[in-house]
């Protein structure tokens, strides 16, 4: 019998932020986004694309497949991301120790005041562009560091932050691609005005995302109703191929009796044929 007087456990969460290191202005530019006013647009920065992407995740867990299509968009934007920002931390590293004569020593760079601000948001895919902020201040950092010893001339700096920052602007800016509808899978199936609706805005979708079976590994859970439809129609697909298999063996096998019964019709008359000739051989 469990002990009356025990506690519940508590939820697991962290004691205290998260926090990182920006020493770059234009990383922190990417962090921080732009206000709207009156006489400017506003720019999405990163704690702004985790609160959509929290919304994108809410309607994963209502069965909505544009919502799992859209973040899974998202998610394969940002490896496409590591991969580019990855060359061009890398190219402008090459660029440096192979321009640098041996005898030159260059110091650590970095700000002597970073600013530091805390992650409040769980989002993986928030946190995956964290990683890519953080690499962004570094290549940043590189470049200046090539610029202030003349390895890199002006117009180049610039054009290589410019590529870099709108890089990474192309894919915070992917989460306005999404629009919320409230549709599900179902009313995809009864292709109802919710389902039209959606259609409109956002396009058809492919059979695997309307299924539920092509997703993002780190998106959220489906509902239950949604597992225990898609482990009905696996349960009824595995049926269909093992009477299928069955038949198809069933074929086989009268296949096989066919081609028996041919082959000895077949002997059958080249015995009678060659006892034929024979008897000819004989008369003659």
């Amino acid at each position: 019998m469990a002990d009356s007087n025990s506690q519940k456990m508590a939820a697991i969460g962290a004691k205290q932020d998260i926090e990182i290191e920006l020493a770059t202005r234009p990383a922190l530019r990417l962090w921080q986004g732009r206000e709207k006013t009156q006489k400017r647009h506003g720019i999405l920065g990163l704690p702004g694309f985790c609160k959509i992407v929290r919304g994108i995740e809410q309607a994963v867990r209502e069965d909505d497949p544009y919502a799992d299509y859209h973040y899974h968009r998202i998610e394969q934007a940002i490896d496409d991301l590591t991969f580019d920002l990855d060359s061009e931390l890398k190219d402008i590293q090459s660029f440096i120790d192979e321009n640098i004569p041996p005898a030159m020593r260059l110091p650590d760079i970095g700000s002597k005041n970073p600013v530091v601000v805390p992650i409040r948001f769980a989002s993986r895919l928030g946190f995956q562009l964290v990683y890519q902020l953080l690499k962004v201040d570094q290549i940043v950092l590189k470049v200046l560091l090539a610029n202030h010893i003349g390895l890199l001339p002006n117009k180049e700096k610039f054009e290589t932050l410019a590529r870099v920052e709108k890089r990474v602007r192309s894919v915070l800016h992917m989460v306005f691609s999404y629009r919320h509808t409230g549709v599900t899978r179902d009313d995809m199936a009864a292709n109802n005005q919710k389902a039209q609706k959606a259609k409109e805005l956002m396009g058809d979708l492919e059979v695997g995302y309307l299924e539920g079976t092509t997703r993002s590994d780190n998106a959220p859970p489906l509902p239950m109703k949604r597992l225990q439809t898609m482990g009905k129609a696996l349960e009824k697909g595995k049926a269909e191929n093992k009477s299928k298999a069955a038949a198809k063996e069933a074929n086989s096998s009268s296949e096989d009796e066919l081609g028996a019964e041919l082959d000895r019709v077949l002997k059958q008359a080249d015995e009678e044929m060659t006892r034929s000739a024979k008897k000819k051989v004989a008369t003659a």
